[in-house]
């Protein structure tokens, strides 16, 4: 639980979900674009406060020590003050959204999802921005899906499938539906594993008894991908 404390204590947290692009700006002032296809992972920069009390704190410590740069770890907004970066915007219940499910025809930047709920044909199942996961990942929805007939819906995603389903999975959005085992646990709603490129050291700041722990510096996490 170590960087999920400081996930839980930020001040602010930076996102980066961006394409990998670049530019060229001729002598005629003409701009090129293109884009080196990626994985466009997610990197966050989490910069806590500096209030933990070393007391209470060394277990927290402990878990970042021994995960240094090294090991992937997770991060899961719905159980801290950051719902509102995954909050689920559609009109599905939670165990409406538990009993859908990823089908294995799902590819690219579009997601299948089957046994759908016996809702209103008009009713959002997700809304553009809504975060959706499949397997060990996340994923955006670019545009606004509605339930309408059929057994199935379309849902497109900001990128590319990064896992081929191989039998169906169960739907993850925003903080509803429990992920599949991600390091040995599950998760309740949108997960995700990262692995820090920064470490920040910390200083000691003395109070009565005890002390506060000062990070030199932000927390910077990078998805990992398998």
């Amino acid at each position: 639980m170590s960087l999920q404390t400081i996930l839980s204590i930020c001040e602010s947290v930076g996102i980066n979900d961006q394409k990998f692009v670049g530019q060229t700006l001729s002598r005629s002032q003409k701009i090129v674009t293109s884009e080196v296809m990626t994985v466009i992972p997610f990197v966050f920069e989490l910069r806590p406060n500096n209030y933990l009390l070393y007391s209470q704190s060394r277990g927290v410590l402990n878990s970042l020590r021994i995960n240094d740069r090294l090991t992937p770890q997770y991060m899961n907004f719905g159980s801290t003050g950051w719902l509102n970066y995954i909050r689920y915007q559609g009109d599905m219940t939670a165990a409406q959204i538990a009993a859908c499910q990823w089908q294995t025809s799902s590819q690219n930047t579009t997601l299948v999802l089957g046994s759908l709920p016996s809702i209103s044909p008009t009713a959002f199942m997700f809304k553009v921005g809504d975060f959706v996961q499949v397997g060990l990942s996340a994923y955006i929805v670019t545009a606004d899906v509605l339930r309408g007939s059929g057994t199935t819906v379309s849902v497109p995603v900001h990128r590319n499938l990064l896992q081929s389903l191989l039998a169906p999975v169960a739907l993850v959005a925003g903080q509803f539906g429990t992920t599949v085992s991600m390091g040995g646990s599950t998760y309740t709603g949108v997960t995700f594993g990262v692995v820090l490129r920064e470490y920040p050291t910390y200083n000691l700041v003395p109070m009565t008894n005890d002390s506060f722990i000062q990070w030199s510096g932000p927390f910077k996490a990078h998805e990992y991908i398998a």
